[in-house]
């Protein structure tokens, strides 16, 4: 039994259920607008923090039972902090791996309901957005992220490669070429802007360094009109930065489920 298996098993959705619950009486007001930054900052480091956390997890409750793949993580650590796509991605290829030993018809894409995922994902933002206390002052970036996700199809958010040697899985697709979701123009429908969730999950992680690393204490507080005009300032948003996290927090659990019951079956059946 792994000592981190309730830990792991804890949705991130937690924290956002926490955060409604406490913010839910605070009083609507201009004077609380500083406090609403405040908030949103805070959840996201927790939520951020709480993933990593778990990704490192895994990576131990994996090498205590798969002594193969114990060598090939702790031999040379290429993980970091678990917190760039990049290093996420390898860990859902080294627990994908690792049950596929156990099992050698195991397929992810047949328990991963990737329709369901995001419209679970989209529940939990509205829940809590209309349970906060602090959602007037995040309305447009509600709605914006609406928009964007209404257009987001299961191939963005757990994407398998087509070539028949490395089937490589990732959280996110990394191009919208070959998509065959357009819009009338030919775009990807993600927003209509040609971002993908990729895209998004680099602009997550550069302000997960500025909030982890207090960037912001020294650079100028607000960004210039010019930043604003880019249309791409729209992805510098905490419900997309929040869907990105459930989505990854979604798939990795499923998966841990499978792999801890195949070696707790293993070890005590």
């Amino acid at each position: 039994m792994s000592i981190h298996k309730d830990f792991i098993l804890t949705p991130l959705t937690d924290i956002l259920d926490e955060a409604a619950n406490t913010t839910h009486f605070v009083q609507q007001g201009i004077d609380i607008y500083p406090l609403s930054d405040y908030i949103m900052q805070s959840i996201f480091i927790k939520m951020t923090g709480a993933q990593e956390q778990k990704m490192k997890c895994i990576c131990w409750d994996i090498s205590t039972y798969d002594f193969e793949a114990r060598y090939s993580i702790y031999h040379n650590w290429s993980f970091g902090e678990c917190s760039s796509l990049l290093d996420k991605n390898k860990i859902l290829g080294i627990i994908i791996n690792s049950i596929s030993k156990n099992d050698a018809n195991f397929d992810p894409a047949m328990m991963i309901n990737r329709n369901d995922i995001i419209a679970e994902t989209k529940q939990c933002l509205q829940r809590f957005f209309e349970n906060s206390g602090i959602n007037e002052f995040s309305h447009r970036e509600y709605y914006e992220f609406d928009e964007i996700f209404n257009a987001v199809v299961p191939d963005c958010i757990y994407y398998i490669d087509n070539n028949p040697k490395s089937k490589q899985r990732v959280f996110f697709r990394k191009s919208c070429d070959g998509c065959a979701h357009k819009n009338d123009e030919g775009k990807p429908l993600t927003c209509g802007g040609q971002k993908n969730l990729t895209f998004m999950y680099e602009k997550l992680y550069a302000h997960r360094n500025r909030c982890a690393h207090n960037l912001m204490s020294y650079q100028q507080n607000l960004p210039s009109l010019r930043t604003l005009n880019n249309i791409d300032y729209m992805y510098e948003n905490y419900y997309i930065r929040f869907a990105l996290l459930i989505i990854i927090d979604i798939i990795i659990t499923k998966l841990y489920k499978v792999f801890i019951e195949q070696h707790t079956t293993y070890y005590h059946g």
